[in-house]
C-alpha cells in the first residue's frame, strides 16, 4: 500500500548488501485520523455526533467521501500526531425538567491533517453543536469528514457515513428516539473496521425507547432514568442521549476517543517520542502504526538491511489503562528465528509472565528454568514436567507492585512444521521493595509441544495487569 520513494540503490562491497546513505529520503504514509466523538444531552434530547473521519483508505467521512491522496514525508523530520478525547456526556440533571447539553470531543491531528471532534448533543429545545459530524438537533457536520445530525428533538447525531435519523413514532408517548447515523468502514490495518456512528437520540419516560446507536461506536440512547451509552474507546463514536422521566433522568453518554493510524513501508522505522499509547504490526509489505491516546511527535527514518540482521516487526507501548495481556497478530513467516525484547511491570505483587502461541490454551507447554538470587546466592533449577497451559515467561513480583522486570526472549526456528517449538528467556528483575536483597537472574527455557508455524504471540500476567509504560518489540532474524 505504502511505498518508500527517492531512496537510493543499495550497493555491494565486498559482496556484501549495504545501504548507500541517501541525500535525502521521503515516505510515503497512508493515514486514518478519527477524532473523538461528542457526549450525549440530557432530557428528551439529542445524541452526540461522531468524531471526523479523514483516511487516504477505502473512504473519508462526510459527503462526498473522497479518498485523501497519501501525505509524502520527509525522514527524520518531526511530525505531530494526537489523539483526540470523547466528549463528555451531560451531568447534573437531577429532576425532571432540568436539561443540559453533552460536551464537543476533542480533535485528533497528523501533522497537517485535522480531523474535528463530534458534536455535543443538545438538550430538549436546544440545538447540538457543529464538529466532524453533527451533534442533535441541527448540528451540522464536515465536508469529507461527518454529517449533519437530525434536525428534531430526540434525534440521533451524526456519523461518518450518514446523517442522524429523525425519531419515530409520537414521541413522547410513542415510538423510539433518532438512531445515530452510520459509520465508515477502513480496510488501513488489512481488516475492515467500522469507526465514527453517530450517538443514539434519547426515548422518554412514557413508554418509548432509545435510539440504537450508529456502527462504527456510537452509544445508545436510554429510555427512562438510564444513562446514554458512551460512545466505543478509539473508534470516535458519538455519546447516545439520556431520556426524560417523571422523576429524575440518567446522565447522556461519553463520546468514545478518536484514533491515528499510520501505514508505511516496512523499509522505515517510525520513532515515536513521549506522551503517546501506540502499537505496531506488520502487515504485508508495510509497518501499520496505531496511536490509541496522548499527543506526541513522531520520525520516520531509513533502515538498513542486511542479511542476518535484526529487522522490526512489531512494537507495543502499554498505555495509561495497562492491559492484562499483548499479542503480537500476523507474525510474517519470512525470518528464520524472532526476538522479543522488552520491560514490563504489574500492579499486582508476586507475579509472572507467561506466553501462549498461536491463541494455544490447552496444556501444551513445558517450561524449566535456572535463576540465581543476590541474596541468598542460589543457584537452582525448575522443571514443570506436567505440561501446561501457558509457559512461563519473566517475573516480576515485589512487596509493592511495579517494580520492573528486562530481558529478551528467542524463538527458534518458528516456522519450521517438522519441529516442536522452543524459546528461551534471559530476564533481569528484583522481587523486593530493599533493592539489592533479593534481585534475580533468570534463564528459561520453553517448549510448546506443536509442529505449527508460530503466527501469533501472547504475553499476560496470571493476575495483575501489564502497567503503562511496559514496552515489547518483537524482531525477526534472517538466516
Amino acid at each position: 500500500m505504502s511505498r518508500n520513494s527517492r531512496v537510493r540503490d543499495r550497493g555491494y562491497i565486498s559482496g556484501k548488501p549495504v545501504i548507500v546513505a541517501p541525500t535525502y529520503d521521503e515516505v510515503l504514509v497512508n493515514y486514518l485520523v478519527v477524532a473523538g466523538g461528542g457526549g450525549g444531552a440530557v432530557n428528551s434530547a439529542g445524541g452526540g455526533g461522531a468524531g471526523g473521519l479523514r483516511s487516504t483508505v477505502t473512504a473519508s467521512g462526510g459527503s462526498p467521501e473522497t479518498v485523501e491522496s497519501p501525505l509524502e514525508l520527509k525522514s527524520d523530520t518531526s511530525y505531530t500526531v494526537t489523539v483526540g478525547a470523547g466528549g463528555a456526556g451531560a451531568t447534573g440533571a437531577t429532576s425532571s425538567g432540568q436539561t443540559a447539553s453533552g460536551v464537543v470531543g476533542q480533535n485528533s491531528v497528523f501533522h497537517n491533517i485535522t480531523s474535528l471532534g463530534g458534536g455535543f448533543g443538545g438538550a430538549y429545545t436546544g440545538n447540538g453543536g457543529n464538529g466532524g459530524s453533527g451533534g442533535s438537533k441541527n448540528g451540522t457536520g464536515t465536508a469529507n469528514q461527518g454529517f449533519n445530525a437530525s434536525t428534531l428533538d430526540y434525534g440521533g447525531g451524526g456519523g461518518a457515513g450518514s446523517i442522524g435519523l429523525a425519531p419515530t413514532g409520537s414521541l413522547p408517548t410513542s415510538g423510539a428516539g433518532g438512531s445515530g447515523g452510520s459509520g465508515i468502514a477502513v480496510s488501513i490495518t488489512g481488516s475492515s473496521v467500522t469507526y465514527a456512528g453517530g450517538g443514539g437520540g434519547a426515548g422518554d419516560g412514557r413508554g418509548t425507547t432509545g435510539g440504537v446507536g450508529g456502527s462504527g461506536g456510537g452509544g445508545s440512547g436510554s429510555a427512562s432514568s438510564a444513562n446514554g451509552g458512551n460512545g466505543t474507546t478509539n473508534l470516535g463514536g458519538g455519546g447516545g442521549a439520556a431520556a426524560f422521566t417523571s422523576s429524575t433522568q440518567g446522565n447522556g453518554g461519553a463520546g468514545g476517543s478518536g484514533v491515528v493510524i499510520l501505514r508505511y513501508s516496512n523499509l522505515f522505522a517510525l520513532n515515536v517520542g513521549a506522551g503517546l499509547a501506540y502499537s505496531t504490526q506488520a502487515v504485508s509489505d508495510d509497518k501499520v502504526t496505531t496511536f490509541t491516546g496522548g499527543s506526541g511527535s513522531v520520525s520516520f527514518s531509513l533502515v538498513p538491511v542486511t542479511t542476518g540482521d535484526y529487522e522490526s516487526i512489531a512494537t507495543v507501548l502499554v498505555g495509561s489503562a495497562g492491559a492484562s495481556s499483548i499479542t503480537f497478530s500476523n507474525i510474517p513467516q519470512t525470518y528464520k528465528h524472532l526476538q522479543i525484547r522488552f520491560n514490563y511491570s504489574t500492579n499486582n505483587i508476586s507475579d509472572n509472565t507467561h506466553i501462549r502461541f498461536n491463541d494455544d490454551t490447552s496444556a501444551n507447554y513445558s517450561w524449566h528454568e535456572l535463576y540465581g538470587q543476590n541474596g541468598t546466592n542460589v543457584l537452582s533449577g525448575n522443571y514443570g514436567g506436567t505440561l501446561v497451559t501457558g509457559a512461563k515467561f519473566g517475573y516480576v513480583g515485589t512487596t509493592s507492585a511495579g517494580f520492573t522486570g528486562v530481558g529478551t526472549s528467542d524463538i527458534l526456528d518458528y516456522t519450521n512444521t517438522n519441529k516442536i517449538k522452543v524459546a528461551r528467556h534471559l530476564v533481569g528483575t528484583t522481587t523486593n521493595s530493599a533493592v539489592g536483597t533479593t534481585s534475580y537472574i533468570l534463564l528459561r527455557s520453553v517448549a510448546w509441544h506443536n509442529t505449527s508455524a508460530i503466527t501469533s504471540i501472547t504475553i499476560y500476567f496470571t493476575a495483575g495487569l501489564i502497567t503503562q509504560n511496559s514496552h515489547f518489540a518483537l524482531y525477526g532474524i534472517k538466516g
